[in-house]
């Protein structure tokens, strides 16, 4: 394989967990959805992903992989992550969780078809 499929070593992966309050999973479902949506034309980063547990509570999870762990610091300095903290969308889906919890991970091994 060569580095190009494996995108090099420096990869960088960042969870978030939400947890929904009653009623509000679809809402805070939507949030996520449009703010990976908005990370596509961000230099560094390979891949965004959502998931929504089948337990209930349907907590959600967002996944992104970086190429480095400094594209994904430069994206937490930039304009588009500033203006996103001042957004409504934050206001409301702060609002609409029980509980919140991320990881900023070092890629170590895997693979994908």
């Amino acid at each position: 394989m060569t580095e190009s499929e494996t995108h090099g070593n420096e990869l960088f992966v960042f969870f978030e967990r939400l947890t929904p309050i009653e009623g509000r999973d679809e809402d805070v479902l939507s949030i996520t959805r449009r703010s990976s949506k908005g990370l596509e034309a961000q230099p560094g980063v390979i891949q965004s992903m959502i998931t929504r547990s089948e337990k209930k509570g349907r907590e959600i999870c967002s996944v992104s992989i970086w190429k480095s762990k400094s594209d994904f610091q430069a994206f937490m300095k930039s304009e588009v992550f500033a203006a996103l903290l001042k957004s409504d969308d934050y206001k409301n889906i702060t609002a609409w969780m029980t509980d919140y919890d991320s990881q900023m991970t070092e890629y170590v091994d895997g693979w994908h078809g």
